[in-house]
């Protein structure tokens, strides 16, 4: 009733707030799980790298879009197919580190440093990213520099948009170069097509020996005491 003052009504949550609220409230293993088969995959990737570049490359390229992997299959792969894996399978983890950087802050940093990478350059990019954080996330998508824009607050819209460019010009760029070193890529790519088989088993004995290194150089509970 007119008279009556029974406060300040409530204000509608903004798009802003509603949209913070959800990125917040993601759980965890519903973004550490499919970072995890992502990571297989790319090992996976990386151990069959020969057979997969002499036989299935598009197959190569789905499971691992490095950059080698990219500017050897550019002599082999049809341009629409290359650019459309290339394009999904770099930017798969994108949003999922972001969201883990929104979630968990300066600690998924930390995790993402171990887990995936990137810890020789982290305590710069830590001290940069605010004044350079689109330029980072333009270059280097992915790993951390993610995890740090979630981290950061920085916009979803502005780091899809920013990450989706720099991943699409990089693609652009490795195909190009692949097409201008077209003759010593082929020669490559035939070498390992001729000796595919040996070259496999010496690909999964070195990718082999790097996981369980990796493992052993992991510190344990007892090494934080």
């Amino acid at each position: 009733m007119a008279g009556t003052d029974d406060g300040p009504e409530p204000t509608a949550p903004t798009g802003d707030k509603v949209l913070a609220d959800r990125l917040s409230s993601v759980r965890l293993p519903f973004l550490v799980v499919p970072l995890f088969v992502l990571a297989g995959s790319a090992i996976v990737g990386n151990a069959a790298a020969p057979a997969l570049l002499a036989n299935r490359p598009l197959l190569l390229l789905a499971l691992n879009s490095t950059t080698r992997h990219l500017l050897l299959t550019s002599t082999n792969v049809d341009v629409v197919p290359y650019a459309a894996v290339a394009l999904l399978r770099r930017s798969l983890e994108d949003p999922l580190l972001y969201l883990l950087g929104w979630r968990y802050g300066d600690a998924a940093v930390a995790w993402t440093a171990e887990h995936l990478g990137g810890a020789r350059t982290l305590d710069w990019m830590q001290r940069n990213f605010r004044r350079f954080g689109w330029l980072l996330v333009a270059l280097f998508p992915g790993g951390v520099v993610c995890v740090m824009a979630g981290a950061a607050r920085m916009g979803l819209v502005p780091f899809a948009l920013v990450g989706l460019a720099g991943t699409v010009a990089t693609i652009a760029a490795i195909r190009a170069s692949g097409e201008t070193l077209a003759g010593p890529v082929g020669a490559l790519v035939t070498v390992v097509a001729e000796n595919w088989v040996w070259l496999t088993v010496v690909s999964v004995a070195m990718t082999t020996a790097w996981v369980a290194r990796r493992r052993l150089r992991r510190p344990g509970p007892e090494s934080d005491q």
